[in-house]
């Protein structure tokens, strides 16, 4: 399953770029966000996120956006295996990013929606501890869009990721939860 969501994220990033040229609503949108670490005794990482993304297309209910993921992990890791001894597992990640978002008009200026992301992130060392220096941050969550004019917009949302690179093998994946605000300019 988890090289069949890899695959699958890595196709729709690169197919994105087939449809560079065709005019869309030229949509950008900057999401910061921050997302606690605290839901494994072994794992204490924290993210600060920030995510930029520019609409591909949008069918009137799901619209497909690809961007770019910056991420500061901050945080340390103690492996039951080492006797829970703290490892630092700072690191600090770039790479390419898709999200799906479903969206619904609720009233007026107000909509909601889910998103799902992913981002292929490659970090300055290996990330966490006893892991490689890259992997994928997958993100799901509910999300409250006013738009305040016709061509501007915020949003906030709350997000559960999963960190992993994907191998059997030092693959210390982590999860996190959080909360996003995001801006969306229209041209």
């Amino acid at each position: 399953m988890k090289k069949f969501l890899s695959m699958l994220a890595i196709c729709l990033l690169f197919n994105g770029a087939a449809y560079a040229e065709v005019p869309f609503d030229d949509a950008n949108e900057i999401q910061l966000e921050y997302l606690a670490g605290n839901l494994s005794k072994q794992r204490h990482v924290n993210n600060y996120n920030v995510h930029y993304f520019e609409k591909v297309t949008d069918n009137g209910v799901i619209s497909y956006w690809r961007g770019l993921s910056f991420t500061r992990a901050v945080g340390y890791t103690s492996p039951k295996y080492d006797g829970y001894v703290h490892h630092d597992s700072n690191g600090v990640g770039f790479g390419p990013a898709f999200m799906l978002r479903w969206d619904k008009k609720i009233s007026g200026k107000f909509h909601g929606g889910a998103d799902f992301t992913g981002s292929f992130m490659f970090y300055n060392r290996a990330h966490p501890f006893d892991g490689r220096a890259y992997g994928f941050l997958w993100r799901i969550g509910p999300r409250f869009t006013w738009q305040f004019r016709e061509q501007d917009s915020i949003s906030v949302g709350y997000s559960i990721s999963h960190f992993s690179n994907g191998l059997r093998t030092h693959n210390p994946g982590y999860n996190t939860q959080g909360i996003s605000i995001g801006y969306t300019h229209s041209w």
